[in-house]
């Protein structure tokens, strides 16, 4: 017999710990492919949603088990019997109009806001099918404004509503129309007599598109029906690719009222779990794949996941030209190109081409002088990649020009739906004419493409003004770049009428679209892991999505350190750097400026430097950061040389920040690879480690 001491017991442990993180990371990991296939399935048209029960559960409906419960309850009958058998029973005893006063009493209620539906409404998916009774999908795609078909009945295939977003296949009935519902053992023998064409029609959805599975127990009756008919469908090919998520087995629905695991309930348990694992592979070999979650919230994390990702791959093209002067780009962009264009149309086609050549789509307010060339830029790129077929998915138009005469509050509306589900907004021309020091507020505040740049701001999306093109998208560059002077290609996206390359402008453009794109997606997939696959041992598991960081520095000492910082933490996922101004020059503006930027961070970077005593603007910032509870990162680029005494008199409670913060030193402090660990060192800080 062999003794393990205690160390070796602690060995063994640790290892188990790691071999169980490996196994949740590569479990996560896999989990986020498949989300990726979906969010690529969404991006091709080809995405379809097969709801069960689970969906509406959150609005306050009950599962099909929970429906039938009842019933057993008053039949004598174990619940676990076949449930179409129990309302087989139920319906003998009872007669059919007892089983409609069941579905109609539970059904009547007034549902609750379901989170999950509400994303998936807010995704350009036409086709739900569905086996609930309730009418939580059709209502909230009107909610959202779409134009919905609601079959319930085979005959009613024959119906169309012209110009529909969205219909919805509801397999088993309405709620309102109870003695047609599907729900005992006969009416399930007797699908196929009056309700075939379901069947067909879903047959041909699982052909031809990636259908998302939601809301399915592990219990379910119908799933094995679902699965029956992929597989007679693909006996002998390859089937094609589905989804479906899944709530795992958990020992907690097994608990007696105290809490204990019974002897009888932890055979059950295993019993059910194996069965579970069992299904799940036999799913998979039928073109399923399963995405477990541990409760029905993890979906909503998940949806929002393929939301976001899905968001980031289409760019709004904002601007327009006078009206009153609707061919005048203005400069460089107002001189020929050839026979056929201006510089200025030649340079929005080749942009708009490119989007679409690289992947991405189009959303633009076909505005004056800019969305009939969009359009036509748009086509140029389809062209290799399915011609009007693939354009049509991937640009939409939706010209605000009709609503020029609504109240500006409709055109904002219209204007705010577009942008939200975008990444990146790219600002062209405009409607004021620029002048230097001369901020027209009055001509900005109604002008569209400023109205869209408002908007933008606020929704958090990227922003790319091309001040090249002047006009409002001069005042909008003006705007955000002067707060931010560590941007890539700012200068070309500014550049004079004579240095303009378009191509080269271009190039800048889709490089800015695609870092942010990059870094977003990485945020999104942190702030996955994070909601849906936590894990306890992980490192800095209890973190904010993002981290907004200020810096601050004494300009003649520290610039470089500063802008090399910066640029680290570009790059860093999750970390938000905030960027120093140079050009404001009014004092009180500058206080404005330190003191709005300081309250939206949670983390302040502060260089020490010789120099830093010299600064009128540090010692506000510090002070504003300990107002405003910030963590602190102390880095010294001075070798030790920094004032000691200015650092001390700073204090939070009776201590120094010195006495509270580690100083890190920076030996190399002229190279980027010197702060290469400035990001863990803005996460230490912020996780207390």
């Amino acid at each position: 017999m062999f003794i393990l001491d205690e160390s070796e017991i602690y060995y063994m442990s640790d290892i188990r710990k790691l071999l169980e993180q490996d196994r949740l990371e590569f479990e996560a990991d896999q989990k986020i492919k498949n989300l990726d296939n979906i969010v690529q399935a969404l991006r091709n048209g080809r995405l379809s949603i097969f709801a069960g029960a689970g969906l509406s559960a959150s609005s306050g409906y009950v599962n099909w088990k929970q429906l039938i419960k009842p019933m057993s309850d008053y039949l004598g009958l174990n619940i676990n019997t076949d449930l179409t058998m129990i309302a087989q029973y139920y319906e003998n005893e009872c007669t059919r109009e007892g089983l409609n006063r069941a579905i109609l009493s539970e059904f009547s209620k007034v549902p609750t806001k379901n989170d999950n539906m509400e994303i998936l409404a807010s995704l350009p998916i036409d086709t739900y099918w569905t086996t609930n009774y309730d009418s939580i999908i059709e209502d909230t795609l009107r909610e959202k404004g779409k134009t919905v078909d609601v079959i319930y009945e085979q005959i009613q295939y024959k119906n169309y509503t012209p110009g529909r977003d969205a219909v919805v296949y509801k397999m088993h009935g309405d709620k309102n129309f109870p003695d047609r519902a599907v729900i005992s053992k006969t009416d399930y023998e007797l699908y196929d007599v009056y309700r075939s064409v379901f069947s067909k029609g879903l047959v041909m959805e699982l052909i031809t598109k990636t259908v998302l599975f939601i809301g399915f127990g592990f219990a379910d009756p119908n799933l094995d029906r679902f699965i029956s008919i992929v597989r007679h469908t693909f006996e002998k090919y390859s089937p094609p690719t589905h989804y479906c998520f899944m709530r795992s087995v958990s020992y907690e629905d097994y608990l007696d009222e105290k809490g204990n695991l019974t002897r009888q309930k932890r055979i059950e348990f295993e019993q059910d779990k194996k069965l579970q694992d069992l299904k799940i592979r036999s799913m998979k070999g039928y073109g399923i794949h399963t995405i477990l979650v541990d409760d029905f919230t993890q979906i909503t994390a998940m949806l929002n996941y393929i939301r976001d990702k899905y968001t980031l791959n289409k760019v709004f093209i904002s601007g327009a030209l006078d009206p009153n002067d609707s061919h005048n780009y203005g400069c460089h962009f107002d001189k020929p190109y050839n026979i056929n264009f201006k510089n200025g149309e030649w340079f929005i086609m080749q942009l708009s081409k490119r989007i679409i050549d690289d992947g991405y789509d189009i959303v633009n307010g076909f505005g004056v002088g800019i969305g009939n060339y969009v359009v036509s830029g748009a086509y140029m790129g389809g062209v290799q990649r399915g011609g009007s077929d693939y354009v049509s998915k991937h640009l939409t138009i939706q010209p605000l020009i009709s609503v020029e005469q609504q109240e500006s509050d409709k055109k904002d509306e219209v204007r705010r739906k577009l942008i939200r589900d975008c990444g990146t907004v790219i600002f062209l021309f405009g409607k004021t004419l620029y002048e230097d020091n001369n901020s027209k507020k009055d001509e900005l505040d109604k002008d569209g493409t400023y109205r869209e740049y408002e908007i933008a701001v606020k929704e958090v999306k990227n922003v790319i003004p091309v001040g090249a093109t002047g006009l409002t998208s001069r005042y909008i560059y003006n705007e955000v770049y002067s707060e931010n002077q560590n941007t890539p290609f700012i200068d070309r996206l500014n550049a004079v009428d004579e240095n303009i390359n378009c191509m080269q402008l271009i190039d800048d453009i889709m490089a800015m679209i695609e870092s942010e794109k990059r870094k977003k997606e990485e945020n999104i997939k942190q702030t996955l892991m994070k909601d849906a696959f936590s894990n306890d041992d992980m490192s800095y598991d209890n973190l904010p999505d993002q981290i907004n960081v200020f810096v601050s520095f004494h300009f003649a000492g520290a610039n470089l350190q500063s802008r090399l910082i910066l640029s680290v933490l570009d790059d860093e996922p999750g970390i938000n750097p905030v960027k120093e101004s140079g050009k404001i020059e009014d004092k009180r503006k500058i206080k404005q400026w330190i003191d709005r930027k300081i309250k939206s961070t949670s983390v302040t970077i502060l260089i020490l430097s010789k120099g830093m005593t010299k600064s009128i603007w540090v010692g506000r910032e510090i002070q504003k950061s300990i107002e405003e509870n910030n963590k602190f990162v102390l880095v010294d680029i001075s070798s030790g040389q920094y004032d000691k005494d200015f650092l001390s008199q700073y204090k939070i409670g009776s201590k120094s920040l010195d006495e509270i913060y580690p100083i890190h030193s920076v030996e190399n402090c002229n190279e980027k690879e010197g702060f290469a660990d400035v990001g863990k060192w803005v996460r230490d800080a912020v996780a207390d480690i």
